[in-house]
């Protein structure tokens, strides 16, 4: 019998028993998580959740992961699965006047044991001004961008969810990528514990459940666009809407700090300016001390053409910045 003759054999009866040989497995494609470690957990029990090996734990995270598996709370591990799972984000809620954790417990749909285990509190004393860190449920499945951000679409995309610091109203299309998700969930909860005090940020639109076209935009088509309200000067507040911005009252700090966060995930590809805001920022920077070099990188202002900037000119968005995402890694349909 020739060498390739079993293979045949094998082929003949997958035919006669109706199998249909285009119908093979697809590649399935990775999802890479990153993890928080929380008080108390185990090595044990993060390779568990995420049903990889504690071998494969070590091997992706070697300078984290200490003698004896010690690992501390807050070392953020890298995680690599082929099964999509429903990974929980740290967010953070600044504690109000009034509040008791059993009121907080239940406007963050947790509970007061999660709260005191996550924040390592031994009694249930809270103080105005604190920040508590509590966890967001993740996606149920893997989202996928697909096309350019004005010619595309959005599979499982996810919805922003309600939280402190931020809200975007009865708005019914604020959906996006995990990733520009996540990205949001992180940088305005960065920005919370940065200023307690500091006022909610005004969400637009992001794109509709399945993407595609998003009236009046002419982007937000393919989950990685979000539209935030700048950050106005303390005298003004409540500022509830997006309202025509410039120097006189723009709070160039609060809204620099949410801008180098987007900037800093490495994700970032632009966020659309007005160029005098772009001028406001320019001039903080400058008497913050940045270098001239990274302000140049960094903003179109003074220049007339883009170039390579990453926050640039774009006509309309003089109440509001109008932030753009990489295409997420393993989106292969996905077009910048």
């Amino acid at each position: 019998m020739r060498a390739g003759a079993p293979w045949i054999a094998l082929m003949l009866v997958l035919l006669l028993a109706g199998a249909d040989l285009s119908a093979a497995p697809a590649k399935q494609r990775p999802h890479r998580y990153t993890h928080e470690v929380m008080p108390g957990e185990t090595l044990y029990e993060i390779a568990r959740r995420y049903n990889v090996s504690m071998e494969s734990l070590r091997r992706w995270n070697p300078r984290r992961v200490g003698k004896n598996d010690r690992i501390k709370a807050g070392t953020k591990l890298e995680i690599r699965s082929t099964v999509p799972i429903r990974t929980k984000r740290k967010a953070w809620y600044v504690v109000q006047k009034g509040d008791s954790l059993k009121r907080i417990a239940k406007r963050l749909n947790t509970t007061v044991r999660d709260l005191r285990s996550l924040n390592g509190l031994r009694k249930d004393i809270i103080r105005t001004g604190q920040k508590l860190a509590y966890l967001v449920p993740g996606p149920e499945k893997d989202s996928k961008s697909v096309g350019s951000p004005s010619s595309g679409r959005l599979v499982d995309g996810e919805k922003m969810p309600e939280g402190p610091g931020y809200s975007y109203g009865t708005r019914p299309n604020v959906y996006g990528t995990n990733e520009t998700i996540t990205h949001l969930i992180e940088c305005i909860g960065k920005y919370r514990r940065k200023y307690p005090d500091g006022p909610d940020i005004v969400m637009g639109n992001l794109s509709r459940p399945a993407g595609g076209h998003l009236d009046p935009h002419r982007s937000h088509e393919s989950g990685r666009d979000v539209d935030l309200g700048y950050i106005h000067k303390a005298k003004l507040q409540p500022v509830t809407s997006m309202i025509n911005t410039n120097a006189s009252n723009l709070d160039s700090r609060k809204t620099w700090f949410l801008m180098q966060c987007f900037l800093d995930t490495g994700d970032l590809d632009v966020i659309y300016v007005d160029l005098p805001i772009q001028e406001a920022l320019v001039k903080y920077l400058k008497e913050a001390k940045y270098k001239q070099r990274f302000i140049d990188k960094v903003f179109q202002w003074p220049r007339t053409t883009r170039g390579e900037a990453v926050i640039q000119e774009y006509e309309g968005h003089h109440h509001h910045m109008h932030v753009r995402f990489k295409c997420p890694r393993g989106d292969g349909d996905c077009v910048e």
